[in-house]
């Protein structure tokens, strides 16, 4: 599934670029003797070469939804049922791994300060020890709240990933994500139809005389 390949993709540490991270997460399939293809892709994708984890998920991303949309546009068979677990999932893998750099240089930068005014590190309780949850949690939680938010089912779509990675752990999460995101659709749509009627120009009275 999506999710299953994004956390995969989570795993890889350092890809060379997105075809590799695609490759490595099973999102892209490729035979066993693949590599002159392989070769080929990189080649067309070498701009992504040597960027972060997050920057080829959201390349990855960005591509997927040109590719949903221009299906969805033509008439296509597909839907967005698996594109919107696809998009949660790399989402919240993106935030996953943006956001654990940030508090790793967080707390690297409230361990330089207490060692240069002469405080113990770790003096202040957890501060310098600041972490976040696993991978696979972001990856488990972004795809229901996109999923819920697409098709307004937030109750289906936190059973549908439940049943999908059995994680006890991540239901409270899971559920008030699921529950969010067809809030914060709504908002969004209510407020682009309203600027979208503010654009209107008014409707001059006819004159029936």
């Amino acid at each position: 599934t999506a999710v299953t390949a994004a956390q995969q993709a989570a795993d890889v540490a350092l890809p060379a670029g997105a075809v590799d991270a695609a490759a490595a997460a099973g999102i892209l399939e490729l035979p066993a003797d693949s590599a002159p293809l392989l070769e080929s892709l990189r080649g067309g994708l070498a701009f992504a070469s040597g960027q972060s984890l997050e920057a080829n998920l959201l390349l990855l991303l960005g591509a997927k939804l040109l590719a949903t949309a221009f299906c969805l546009g033509a008439g296509l068979i597909g839907g967005a049922f698996a594109p919107s677990l696809f998009f949660g999932a790399v989402l919240g893998l993106a935030y996953q791994s943006a956001a654990g750099g940030g508090l790793s240089l967080l707390a690297d930068a409230i361990a330089s300060y207490q060692s240069s005014v002469g405080i113990p590190v770790g003096s202040w309780g957890v501060i310098p020890q600041l972490t976040i949850a696993d991978a696979p949690a972001y990856a488990t939680i972004g795809a229901a709240a996109t999923l819920s938010a697409v098709f307004r089912a937030p109750l289906t779509a936190s059973l549908l990933l439940f049943e999908l990675t059995r994680a006890y752990d991540i239901v409270l999460p899971l559920l008030a994500a699921a529950g969010t995101g067809p809030l914060v659709a709504e908002f969004a749509n209510r407020r682009i139809e309203e600027a979208g009627r503010r654009r209107e120009p008014p409707n001059d009275a006819v004159d029936v005389a």
